[in-house]
């Protein structure tokens, strides 16, 4: 119930939850005509998410591409993170990333072609472009949502854009993200992030 009065259309409009609150159907035109003090409330409470977006470390899971997914955990003081996809293993570490393929990722060019990098860590420089390289990744979903959910305690739990949903939770979870130990990588510098999916 609470996840219901508390999921918004960025913009000012207020989803059914927020009017089911009020004691007014969706379909209550009248209500619809007046959102002045929910769409004040609303506003408020965005705000307040937006100003702590990226304070904490959380969990969070991505579902972007065809049905993608990947999990993963982010450190906001560092801007370090970790995630896990279909097949492999991602850790940003300042301007070095370390890749760990269990399996072939889903858009390499050819069959095997990073056959000789399973079950072993491979760096690479973070690259410039790619979503999941921006300086504010993951928090850039949430301050560009088309729609937006908040939890109990008025933080981001799940939004949308364009391509690509976004959902974080256990904010304040311990993080630590270090990089493999030397003797367990491996350089190659034909490796391409894009491999693994379109927000590489």
């Amino acid at each position: 119930m609470l996840d219901q009065l508390r999921r918004y259309v960025i913009g000012g409009v207020l989803l059914a939850g927020v009017l089911t609150s009020a004691g007014c159907s969706p379909g209550d035109e009248t209500a619809a005509a007046q959102p002045s003090a929910s769409a004040s409330s609303a506003s408020t409470d965005l705000a307040g998410a937006l100003a702590r977006l990226g304070s904490e470390t959380a969990r969070f899971t991505l579902v972007f591409g065809e049905g993608e997914k990947a999990t993963g955990v982010v450190d906001p003081a560092t801007g370090n993170w970790e995630m896990t996809g279909n097949g492999y293993v991602v850790r940003r570490i300042g301007s070095d990333v370390y890749v760990k393929l269990s399996a072939e990722p889903a858009h390499s060019t050819y069959p095997g072609q990073y056959a000789a990098d399973l079950g072993r860590w491979v760096h690479v420089t973070a690259p410039a472009d790619g979503a999941a390289f921006a300086g504010d990744f993951p928090w850039t979903a949430a301050r560009t949502a088309a729609t937006a959910e908040l939890d109990v305690d008025g933080r981001f739990s799940r939004v949308t854009v364009p391509g690509m949903t976004a959902s974080y939770a256990d904010y304040g979870t311990p993080v630590q993200i270090i990089a493999p130990a030397a003797d367990q990588m491996i350089e190659d510098h034909l490796f391409t992030l894009t491999s693994l999916g379109s927000i590489y």
